[in-house]
C-alpha cells in the first residue's frame, strides 16, 4: 500500500511539474539554424562591404564590432574594430570595463553599431540581440570578413599583441561575468 501511495505521489508531482513548465512557443521553434538566421536578417539591417568602405572613409561616427571568436580576430580584422564575440555580446555591450580598456565609452542606444563576423550569419544574430536590447541603429556587414578581405585585402590588421583587444573579455570570463 505504501508503495502505491509513493508511486501515485511521484506521478502526481511529475504531472504538476510537467504542466507548469513553459515551452517555447511553436512559432519560435526553427527547423534549422538557417531559418533562424533568415528571421534575424528580416528583423535587422545589413550593409554591403562597399557601403561600409564608404562609411569608413566618411566623417560619420560609428562603432565597429567584430563578433567572431578572439582567435579569429587575432588572425585578421577590419581596422578600428573591437572584438566582442557573438556568444557574449549581450553581456559586454554595456560593460564599462570592456569599453574603458578600448579607451572608449559605453555606446548609447542610438549610436551606429556596425557588426561583422566571418560570413555575416553570427552578425545577423548579434544584430538581433542588440536590437532586442534597445539599440536602434545596428547594421551587419553582409558577407562579413570573408567578403571584406576578398574585396579590400590591403585594408586589414592582423597578429595583434597578446593581451591586446581581448584581455577585458578574458578577465570577465574568468570572473564568471556571463
Amino acid at each position: 500500500m505504501k508503495t502505491i501511495k509513493v508511486l501515485l505521489s511521484i506521478t502526481l508531482m511529475t504531472l504538476i511539474w510537467g504542466c507548469s513548465m513553459k515551452s517555447i512557443p511553436e512559432e519560435k521553434v526553427y527547423k534549422n539554424v538557417d531559418e533562424m538566421i533568415a528571421e534575424a536578417r528580416s528583423l535587422t539591417s545589413d550593409m554591403s562591404v562597399d557601403d561600409f568602405h564608404a562609411l569608413m572613409n566618411s566623417d560619420s561616427a560609428y562603432i565597429l564590432i567584430d563578433v567572431r571568436l578572439p582567435e579569429e580576430h587575432k588572425k585578421g580584422f577590419i581596422p578600428g574594430s573591437i572584438s566582442i564575440p557573438r556568444g557574449v555580446i549581450e553581456f559586454r555591450i554595456a560593460s564599462e570595463k570592456v569599453w574603458d580598456e578600448e579607451g572608449m565609452y559605453v555606446p548609447e542606444k542610438n549610436e551606429m553599431l556596425v557588426l561583422y563576423c566571418k560570413k555575416s550569419k553570427r552578425g545577423a544574430l548579434a544584430a538581433l540581440a542588440l536590437k532586442q536590447l534597445g539599440y536602434i541603429n545596428v547594421k551587419n556587414i553582409n558577407g562579413g570578413w570573408t567578403d571584406w578581405h576578398a574585396k579590400y585585402p590591403e585594408i586589414k590588421e592582423d597578429k595583434i599583441e597578446a593581451g591586446a583587444q581581448v584581455s577585458a573579455a578574458a578577465e570577465e570570463e574568468e570572473s564568471g561575468g556571463c
